[in-house]
């Protein structure tokens, strides 16, 4: 299939806002388009922190390994298996050098997107993994969650990180809003998706 990048006000399709997460000396993280970060996870969910814990996990090698333990009231599945429509916690490493995930907002507060990955029976997060409050996105964001972004899963989108930028094959799409600003969240990020055409 051909894949294209069009506009919302055209063909209705749209995405969600990345959130890179702060990178740090030991770990950064690379622009993700949220089309990407949608078709990539394996839970995408909307929830509400409601509290936090810490828990250590022994391995058969080694010391112990510590994990910071989210627990959360899902308010929507948007993607996920079907056993899994009611997740109440999030994992994710305890160490910075891990790429591990610290909320800064609020507990029992606002309603957050995330997007996640599947380890066994637990949904595991970081620091470079989608995660949005659900109040800054657009009505058109919040509607290509239920409708849109599966239908682009086919597709890759490609960052454009310096000029000349070109794509390779036709199920690619070219993504160039941090070419000038390296802020990954302009008009293609919030409102373009790359789909088969």
């Amino acid at each position: 299939a051909r894949c294209s990048l069009p506009l919302h006000s055209c063909y209705g399709n749209v995405l969600l806002l990345s959130l890179m997460g702060d990178p740090t000396a030991a770990c950064s993280c690379a622009p993700r388009h949220p089309q990407s970060a949608y078709c990539n996870a394996d839970m995408v969910i909307r929830a509400k922190f409601v509290g936090v814990s810490k828990q250590h996990v022994n391995i058969s090698v080694g010391e112990p390994v510590w994990w910071i333990h989210h627990e959360i009231k899902t308010t929507k599945v948007y993607k996920g298996p079907e056993e899994m429509q009611d997740v109440r916690f999030l994992y994710t490493p305890a160490m910075e050098s891990l790429c591990g995930y610290e909320h800064k907002g609020p507990l029992k507060g606002e309603e957050y997107v995330i997007a996640g990955m599947m380890d066994g029976n637990r949904v595991m997060i970081t620091a470079c993994s989608f995660i949005q409050p659900w109040s800054q996105l657009s009505l058109a964001q919040k509607r290509g969650l239920s409708l849109d972004y599966s239908k682009g899963c086919n597709c890759t989108v490609m960052p454009c990180l310096s000029m000349p930028c070109s794509i390779s094959s036709d199920n690619q799409c070219l993504w160039t809003d941090g070419i000038m600003s390296r802020i990954w969240d302009g008009l293609q990020a919030k409102r373009l998706a790359c789909l088969p055409r």
